[in-house]
């Protein structure tokens, strides 16, 4: 694996969030699947108080694109 800047690393976990919400979209039903959204959208907001982050496309508001139960 190759090493990234902290820029770089930040938009790859951003990334690896959204891919992980997306496919979760499908999943209701299991408390350990609503624990897994609700952890995951807690990490994009932690990550979207990075000054840098809305230009690394972290511009929405998280729990209206990913809302949580």
């Amino acid at each position: 694996m190759e090493k990234l800047n902290a820029k770089d690393t930040l938009k790859y976990l951003i990334g690896v969030l959204e891919d992980r919400l997306a496919e979760l979209e499908e999943s209701y039903g299991s408390q350990f699947i609503e624990g897994q959204r609700i952890a995951y959208v807690e990490c994009l907001e932690v990550v979207q108080r990075w000054e840098e982050a809305a230009d690394c496309g972290l511009n929405y508001d998280i729990e209206e694109r990913f809302p949580v139960n």
